[in-house]
């Protein structure tokens, strides 16, 4: 049973950083916003178990770059409001990691969609 209390312990903290990621960081809002619209045309479009697959991997990895983001700007913060060259950089680097996740699951998406929309070959 003391088992299971920390488990559950945990997870609770867990959904708890979600809820604050999701209710206090715009990029989260708009990355996780964005995911609806994905979903939902996967739906319509019929995307077989593969592109289910490639499209959740790719949502996946982009709301985790952001929330290592979204902690590493907070960590940030709890340290210092002055500027800092190296946690300029520091934050830089963490939203080109955001930036690099984006632009991966935008290009597999293309690899999706474009044959959806350009009919048979």
């Amino acid at each position: 049973m003391k088992m299971f209390n920390r488990v559950f312990t945990k997870f609770n903290y867990a959904f708890k950083g979600l809820k604050i990621a999701i209710t206090t960081d715009n990029s989260f809002k708009i990355h996780f916003i964005f995911v609806l619209p994905i979903i939902l045309s996967g739906f319509l479009l019929n995307f077989n178990q593969f592109e289910w697959i490639i499209i959740s991997i790719s949502i996946g990895i982009v709301l985790i770059a952001e929330l290592f983001n979204t902690a590493l700007e907070y960590t940030v913060k709890m340290f210092t409001d002055e500027y800092h060259e190296l946690a300029e950089k520091l934050l830089d680097i963490s939203a080109g990691a955001v930036l690099m996740s984006a632009i991966l699951a935008f290009v597999l998406a293309l690899f999706i969609y474009i044959p959806k929309f350009s009919g048979p070959a």
